[in-house]
């Protein structure tokens, strides 16, 4: 498993000590690190559309060093991950923080440039996945309700990162899975050596793909367990602010307008 990095992002984005904690008072802005596409969109809609509170959005890549800034404090909340990946952050870190709402899903698909059905996958094909534990456990596990492999693991939301590449039992088309760094995966798709490459939707959609229409395979929404979610250090999560964004980022005008915006590439996970 990748060593998560402990440095945190504060350095990079001249972040000051938490924001909106129960010590500094309600009058600063929330402030939130988030994912460029849709996470970041999604938020700036129930910015402008409530006047309860201010957040102060600034976008990151994604990786470990969100959740690094939000432990120590140098922000409030992020919001980019799924439960999985979270559950990996805190048993590699040992630090703990809090889900606060479960907002929307993003269905991992595979992308090609070479080919538009599965069938079609080549022998010895190469497919790039992400590296983290458990998106490529997500990653292997589309391969596989396709088709594509079989694997010796029974899928457990709760621990679904013991999926590994040596959990692979039958690859008949003796396809080569290569991980790499889950914010450059989409990027392989330049590569003429590359037949295909498994990525969530919001990586997709800052690439200019459409899932719905573009992916060559995708995971299904229903008993999805790749929710994406707001996180909050211990002292923010008891700000009530937080629990009125939390109510907002899941409320029926914001699953309509997520619906509206993103045509099926992302997913309310209240619908």
């Amino acid at each position: 498993m990748r060593r998560f990095a402990a440095a945190a992002l504060a350095t990079a984005l001249g972040l000051s000590v938490a924001a909106c904690s129960t010590e500094s008072g309600s009058d600063e802005p929330i402030t939130v690190l988030a994912a460029a596409t849709p996470h970041a969109e999604i938020l700036r809609y129930v910015d402008e559309a409530n006047p309860d509170y201010e957040l102060d959005i600034k976008v990151v890549p994604g990786g470990p060093d969100p959740n690094m800034s939000v432990s120590n404090g140098s922000a409030d909340a992020n919001f980019y991950q799924h439960p999985p990946y979270l559950h990996d952050w805190e048993n590699e870190t040992g630090e703990t923080l809090v889900n606060v709402a479960g907002v929307h899903i993003e269905p991992m698909g595979m992308y090609s440039t070479s080919i538009d059905s599965i069938d079609k996958l080549p022998q010895g094909a190469k497919v790039v996945t992400p590296n983290s534990p458990s998106d490529l456990a997500r990653a292997l596990i589309l391969l596989e309700t396709n088709g594509v492999i079989s694997l010796d693991q029974e899928i457990d939301p709760t621990n679904v990162s013991k999926i590994n590449l040596q959990s692979i039992t039958d690859n008949p088309k003796d396809i080569q899975i290569v991980p790499v760094d889950d914010t450059i995966v989409i990027q392989s798709l330049s590569d003429d050596s590359v037949d295909g490459v498994v990525a969530s939707s919001n990586f997709a959609l800052e690439a200019g793909l459409n899932p719905v229409e573009d992916s060559v395979i995708a995971e299904s929404p229903e008993n999805n367990p790749y929710v994406n979610i707001l996180v909050a250090n211990v002292d923010a999560a008891e700000d009530p602010r937080m629990d009125k964004l939390a109510a907002d980022l899941t409320s029926a005008e914001t699953s309509e307008w997520i619906r509206g915006k993103y045509a099926g590439a992302v997913i309310p996970a209240n619908s």
